[in-house]
């Protein structure tokens, strides 16, 4: 019985975060993205990428994921290859999923299509932090779309119900 309440509120889940991307996506390709500042979204080519965000990570933690969401305005699909960071050793895709975890070698950006990086499909993930991070820290972090290039975010520490 549990199973089935678990499966209804990731499926609300969903459907609140994909209402919630969408609004911010708009938001965004309408012009109230910037690269630093209240709206702390970013234009790349076809490429929005809405607020960029990772929680403050747990003391017994072997590394932190990065979360927030991504969407294709082009005609053709966007693959996310890959990121680095100068405060990580390592810097992968993680993808969560009902048998563990696994490392894809890239997201792919469907044209039209918002994706959300969440702690329960694709996302980011650092491991081996140069530093301590916590509630209210910032870094950088390099998005690397293959053909598409290479642009930098930043990335803001803090819970997600912080965040808007």
């Amino acid at each position: 019985m549990s199973a089935i309440f678990q499966t209804a509120g990731q499926s609300s889940r969903r459907r609140f975060l994909k209402t919630a991307v969408i609004a911010a996506l708009v938001a965004f390709s309408t012009g109230m993205t910037t690269n630093h500042g209240e709206a702390h979204g970013y234009n790349f080519g076809d490429i929005t990428i809405g607020h960029i965000w990772s929680p403050p990570p747990k003391a017994d933690a072997d590394g932190v994921p990065v979360y927030g969401p991504l969407f294709n305005r082009g005609a053709d699909s966007v693959h996310l290859v890959g990121a680095s960071s100068s405060i990580a050793d390592e810097v992968r895709i993680r993808k969560s999923t009902d048998d563990g975890v696994t490392w894809p070698d890239g997201i792919d950006l469907r044209p039209g299509k918002p994706l959300a990086m969440a702690a329960w499909r694709e996302h980011i993930w650092l491991s081996g932090l140069h530093k301590p991070l916590k509630e209210g820290d910032s870094f950088d972090l390099t998005l690397d779309f293959g053909e598409t290039g290479k642009v930098k975010v930043e990335v803001i520490v803090g819970e997600a119900n912080g965040h808007s």
